[in-house]
């Protein structure tokens, strides 16, 4: 007896920011977004007077003819989003350089 095995394999491109769409809403709690997106891979806080305002920060890779690390930051008061911004892209690969032999 005989057993053939398939295997199928696939790699998922991001090819637009998780955070574009429209799931993300003014008003979610700190436990959400963590739910959903993750543990952010940076924080920052500051305290004004009775209000606690944090940031966290996202990293991502995402592919748009070319490789491009995006980050987004999303800020808090009192536990509460209130914002989205998006912060530094970067090109990780540069185009290939073709050298024609003489």
């Amino acid at each position: 007896m005989t057993a053939t095995v398939i295997l199928f394999c696939s790699c998922a491109t991001a090819n637009s920011s998780r955070f574009s769409a429209a799931d993300i809403q003014p008003g979610m709690n700190k436990q959400a977004v963590i739910a959903r997106y993750g543990k952010p891979f940076k924080k920052s806080f500051a305290q004004m007077g009775d209000v606690l305002y944090e940031d966290f920060y996202y990293k991502e890779t995402v592919h748009k003819d070319f490789w491009y690390e995006v980050n987004t930051i999303l800020h808090f008061e009192n536990g509460k989003l209130i914002s989205l911004e998006p912060g530094a892209e970067r090109k990780l690969f540069q185009e290939p350089v073709i050298v024609e032999k003489r």
